[in-house]
């Protein structure tokens, strides 16, 4: 029986992508933790450490070798293996060799009748410092970074120059060399608070020494936590609210390894600039944390972090608070610029931006776009010829000065800039919330012009790109098709709209000029979006069966989608749920094998046995509410109904025989039966349930 021990890897490195080191850790974790499992070390837990200089997992409690284990393996019977001289025929020469033995050391096992030959070996297990180098060496390979570089005539390649390694068992240090590099048992402190090497005497004092010695807070989670708390302690201070998005907080905490944070200001006269422009300015430029008032305007102060405890705060203040001043001063001369423009001046040079070569210019497709909105309006609730107008307006801030100096401010720079042009609050909102959500979970449009825009601008790319031929393969998407119709379903879906997409789809695609044939393309982006329905559900803890059983019926009204799918999870948490489910499936089975031209109505007089009239009856009773229910949308209700069904279904499949030799009885039977597909098939294909 194996020893367990705890053991530490790190991977020293210039100075990592703030951006990319989170993942890179995560995968570099799982890389390593799932070839421990594969060469069947087993260990009982891991935690990773990442900062700017390094990648580092601890194993807790590992195999320190594998174990013994006798291989066996049968081959050729040996009336096959040997010729009639007893000499080995090719079988049992390829057999020995897939065993890596010669011939004359297989053996026949002791089977009277029929012998055959096999080989048995007691592999012994390797020691895991054996293992370990080839264990590291394919996880840094296998690592996904967007770009190798070399730092020396060894050829090898990795995201930055790896300047040392770290690998120790316990108290020993394990012998790896790893592109190069030959693994010791000594760790760096920060680059400019501990520059010298540390020895780290065992895994468990790794965090410890490299914090209270080296200046380094190794753990993401603990240097994140510590951001926040010093960050929330100054903006205290100033009586003011830091305002950052977690992915600038984890990009702030992938750029130091002592985080020390400090106030700086600016010059008030910048306030006159939008407090968007300014932000982005702080934020995407200087990784700085802006502060708001509790009236969320802007303050003229913000955060710092640095990476340095200096020993001079006050001149490493002044040097971000010197360094933000021409950037703001380009922000103000571009602003001052585009204010003096009518946003609506923007909209002959659309004429000479091309969209797409195949789908023409801007102003074609915000012509399309205003066509398409003008018909989605009745479904939002929206002014007509404000949506129109919003569309024709909805790309010009592309031309302005400033959304080509701060790309990520395009639709808030129109939106400004309509409020200023009197545009109107709808019409200026709908620019902005165009581009609603922006990512995964962000926030949807509010106002009906908006919604309606947002709306309109995803179902013509939609179709125009599918009629090129352009859709989305594997992992490409340039055209952002992806996130295009899932943002359709979410913003159908919650806020909630009674739309039929289909319908939206055919109306967009007599935008495109005949040549195009973007009629063609309704059925393939109908069944892009039908898929998406599985990504949107999936996230929200939705089983696959459900969606599926939904599904079935190429639904055209996502809202009255999610309005299935949650009346049928609830459906399922009923004591009857998983008999009539059951029942369901025996039922679609039997129908799969009718044509249905041939069912014909219930006659009640042909019933023969008291379980059909039961059944029958059962539904007649409810088959109006039914009804009605599902005309109101109100699936769960109508579906509690149904689950009464249960009892009369059961009795029906235990005492009728559907497939009578009487071929009116069985035609009757199957005709009852068909009455009580078409009422669950009004919610979901429940035979597609899994029990």
């Amino acid at each position: 029986m194996s020893s367990k021990e705890d053991l530490l890897i790190e991977i020293g490195t210039e100075d990592l992508p703030a951006r990319l080191q989170l993942g890179l850790c995560h995968e570099f974790g799982q890389l390593i933790c799932d070839q421990l499992h594969a060469v069947d070390l087993s260990f009982a837990q891991h935690e990773l450490f990442c900062t700017p200089r390094r990648l580092a997992i601890i194993v807790n409690k590992i195999d320190t070798k594998q174990k013994d284990q006798v291989i066996e393996r049968k081959g050729p019977k040996a009336q096959a293996a040997f010729d009639q001289d007893g000499k080995p025929t090719q079988a049992a020469i390829g057999f020995a060799r897939s065993c890596g033995i010669e011939t004359d050391q297989l053996k026949l096992d002791n089977d009277p009748d029929n012998p055959r030959l096999f080989y048995r070996e007691n592999r012994v297990g390797k020691s895991i410092q054996e293992l370990l180098p080839e264990i590291i060496e394919s996880a840094v390979k296998k690592l996904n970074v967007p770009k190798r570089m070399r730092w020396n005539e060894s050829n090898a390649e990795f995201i930055r120059p790896i300047r040392w390694l770290l690998v120790i068992l316990g108290s020993e240090t394990v012998s790896s060399n790893v592109l190069g590099i030959q693994a010791s048992n000594t760790t760096r402190g920060h680059r400019f608070h501990h520059a010298q090497e540390m020895v780290i005497e065992h895994p468990s004092a790794y965090k410890e020494l490299l914090s209270s010695k080296g200046h380094v807070l190794a753990s993401v989670a603990e240097r994140q936590n510590e951001i926040i708390k010093q960050v929330n302690k100054l903006a205290e201070q100033v009586k003011g609210k830091p305002f950052y998005t977690q992915e600038l907080l984890d990009e702030i905490t992938g750029l130091v390894e002592w985080p020390c944070a400090m106030l700086g200001e600016f010059d008030n006269k910048f306030l006159e600039v939008h407090k968007e422009l300014l932000i982005s300015t702080m934020q995407d430029n200087q990784k700085y944390i802006p502060l708001l008032s509790q009236n969320d305007e802007l303050l003229s102060k913000f955060i710092i972090v640095s990476n340095i405890d200096s020993q001079k705060p006050e001149i490493v203040k002044h040097g971000n608070e010197k360094v933000i001043v021409p950037r703001f001063e380009d922000a103000m001369f571009f602003w001052q610029r585009d204010k003096a423009v009518p946003l609506d001046n923007h909209l002959t040079k659309l004429d000479n931006v091309v969209y797409e070569k195949q789908l023409g210019t801007l102003k074609e497709k915000t012509n399309r776009i205003a066509k398409l909105a003008a018909y989605l309006s009745k479904f939002t609730n929206a002014d007509k010829k404000q949506s129109q107008r919003a569309a024709i307006l909805s790309k010009c801030d592309l031309l302005t000065e400033t959304v080509g100096e701060f790309p990520k401010l395009q639709g808030v720079i129109g939106r400004n800039l309509a409020l200023l042009n009197n545009e109107g609050s709808q019409v200026s909102a709908a620019l902005e919330e165009q581009y609603f959500p922006k990512q995964a979970g962000g926030k949807l449009p509010k106002s009906a012009v908006g919604i309606t825009l947002a709306l309109a601008d995803r179902i013509d790319t939609l179709i125009g790109i599918f009629a090129i031929g352009k859709k989305p393969t594997g992992l490409k998407d340039p055209y952002g098709l992806r996130r295009a119709a899932l943002a359709l379903l979410r913003i159908i879906i919650e806020t909630p709209l009674n739309i039929n997409l289909r319908e939206c789809l055919e109306t967009a695609a007599e935008q495109f000029p005949e040549t195009l044939h973007a009629d063609k393309a309704v059925d393939e982006v109908s069944e892009y979006i039908n898929e998406r329905y599985r990504a949107y559900f999936s996230d929200r803890g939705i089983t696959a069966d459900v969606i599926d059983s939904v599904l079935a019926n190429k639904p055209t009204h996502p809202s009255d989608v999610a309005a299935k799918v949650n009346a049928l999870v609830n459906f399922r948490k009923l004591p009857n749920a998983q008999a009539l489910a059951i029942a369901n499936k025996r039922i679609r089975n039997i129908l799969k094998k009718i044509d249905h031209s041939d069912i014909n109505q219930v006659d009640a007089s042909l019933f023969k046995e008291e379980a059909e009239n039961n059944l029958h009856a059962a539904i007649e009773k409810m088959s109006d509410d039914v009804q009605g229910l599902f005309a109101k949308h109100e699936y769960e209700q109508a579906l509690n109904k149904l689950a009464d069904l249960r009892q009369p279904v059961d009795h029906f499949f235990d005492d009728v025989m559907v497939m009578d030799k009487d071929e009116a009885l069985k035609t009757n039977r199957i005709a009852l039966l068909a009455k009580i597909d078409t009422l669950f098939m009004q919610v979901a294909d429940f035979s597609r349930l899994q029990s």
